[in-house]
């Protein structure tokens, strides 16, 4: 006999573990579906992905500023850099991470397997373990299987001279000397910042005409500058032969040119800014017909859909011809209490957004009424330095869709927390509807906009203006000033500056 519920979830990522909480709340009978090796829940986010990823750039941040302590009156001799005892801490925190969602499980009374799951038939979940298979009967099934690395043909991984993100966070002994980084996305300017404060010699080649190509153009310019006073070679305009590339006994060669001679091949995900219809054509690059030499070569071009195991052949359920699944605002696919959240149905593909997603799903599935979710209010993040966050529309945007904006723009520089912690560069702009003063986006770079964009967009989300964010006390001395003084400037009054 096979088991009954009322929802089998597909994958314990973001978008799979944290609607299981939601519907178990909600008072369903929840199964979930880990393929993961060990049966470790948090998806990619948790265990390749942003945890892992952002204890090593902690690590980073900590070695800088150890080595300009005495900028700060603090000298502490010469400072060594321990990466297996970094990696071990990285290993520490995810692991503690890893249990924490499992007592979670436990608590909320969710049964979770390890294996393989796939389709059956609509309503029925194969699920093949190490000790053989079991079906699932279920009304409701939640696919949230996520996304995987992806590359290019010729650029395959071997996880020593031709690397991905992947392994970078299970590398526990060393790190290169020097490294190629293909793509500028997210993931690609966050290690290369990382590597750089390791002391690794570190090259962005970017195919589009500015890095971080998805956030406001200024923001582009503003990281390119900052990454190149670091001593970060910045190629823009500029792609990779992977024909070209040569595996030497020191490492790797590839060959650049300009973008515009030649196609280069599309990927999809937050990095996939290495390709597709919106490449520049004819484009001048700085490096076009050089050899670029390193000891490994980062693929950061983007990530994939996952939904090979699903065996959707037996269901309705539709994918695009990029492999994303096609949901409604609530998540139904096209086959009837079948629903999909994250990575599989595109957006930002951001761990966040994912676990919103699920959670509207399964209270879709409950029949409450969840609120669809607005990707206009959808942080985006990337934890380089200095860090760039951001979320809606910018001003090219917003006048593209037919607003009349008003733009604020407001530097660090003037906020006396910067200049204490040391981190007087970067900016914070808000953009407005000039018609009814709603905000339309905030865009951000310098010390913790990472943290400071939530503010935004709970302003966003409750339909607030610049007024009331400008008349919102902030305490002083803090970074978060500048949202107040952002606000204010957009009606042209800022106070220090």
């Amino acid at each position: 006999m096979a088991d009954k519920f009322d929802l089998v979830i597909i994958g314990g990522g973001n978008a799979g573990y944290i609607p299981a909480i939601r519907a178990s709340q909600l008072g369903m009978k929840v199964a979930l579906i880990e393929k993961r090796e060990g049966g470790h829940l948090g998806g990619t986010c948790l265990n390749v992905g942003c945890i892992p990823t952002k204890a090593l750039l902690q690590t980073a941040h900590l070695l800088h500023d150890a080595k300009n302590g005495e900028d700060f009156g603090v000298k502490v001799g010469e400072v060594e850099f321990d990466y297996p005892q970094a990696a071990k801490r990285r290993e520490q925190v995810v692991n503690q991470l890893r249990k924490g969602v499992q007592g979670l499980m436990k608590k909320n009374k969710v049964t979770v397997y390890n294996g393989v799951g796939s389709f059956v038939e609509p309503k029925k979940i194969k699920v093949e373990t190490s000790d053989g298979e079991e079906e699932l009967e279920t009304e409701h099934v939640l696919i949230s299987t996520g996304s995987a690395v992806s590359t290019l043909p010729g650029l395959d991984f071997d996880g020593e001279k031709v690397i991905s993100s992947d392994n970078i966070v299970t590398n526990d002994e060393s790190y290169p000397g020097s490294v190629i980084v293909l793509g500028s996305g997210a993931v690609g300017v966050e290690f290369a910042s990382m590597y750089h404060d390791f002391g690794t010699e570190v090259t962005i080649v970017e195919l589009l005409d500015r890095i971080v190509p998805l956030e406001d153009p200024e923001i582009s310019e503003a990281l390119k500058k900052e990454f190149e006073d670091r001593g970060i070679r910045v190629l823009t305009s500029t792609k990779a032969d992977p024909e070209s590339l040569e595996k030497t006994d020191d490492g790797v060669k590839i060959t650049v040119a300009g973008a515009g001679s030649g196609e280069q091949e599309e990927t999809e995900g937050e990095g996939g800014s290495y390709g597709g219809e919106d490449a520049p054509t004819g484009e001048a690059s700085e490096a076009d017909g050089e050899t670029l030499e390193a000891e490994a070569i980062l693929v950061a071009v983007g990530r994939r859909t996952v939904t090979e195991d699903l065996n959707l052949d037996v269901t309705n359920v539709e994918l695009d011809d990029r492999g994303i699944i096609q949901v409604d605002e609530y998540g139904r696919t096209a086959e009837d209490g079948v629903y999909a959240a994250g990575d599989v149905i595109g957006g930002y593909w951001l761990a966040h957004a994912a676990g919103h997603e699920g959670i509207i799903a399964v209270e879709h599935m409950a029949g409450e009424n969840p609120m669809p979710m607005d990707q206009n209010l959808v942080p985006r993040v990337t934890f380089c330095r200095p860090e760039v966050a951001s979320f809606g529309l910018t001003k090219a945007q917003a006048e593209e869709e037919g607003y009349e904006v008003k733009e604020s723009k407001f530097p660090f520089r003037a906020i006396g927390k910067a200049l204490i912690e040391g981190e007087p560069n970067g900016f914070f702009k808000i953009v407005a509807d000039a018609e009814t003063d709603l905000i339309l986006g905030m865009h951000a770079i310098g010390p913790k906009v990472t943290d400071l964009i939530t503010e935004g967009v709970f302003a966003k989300l409750v339909e607030g203006t610049p007024q009331e964010l400008g008349m919102t006390i902030h305490p002083h001395p803090s970074l978060s000033e500048i949202v107040g003084e952002s606000a204010m400037a957009v009606e042209g009054h800022p106070i220090h500056f």
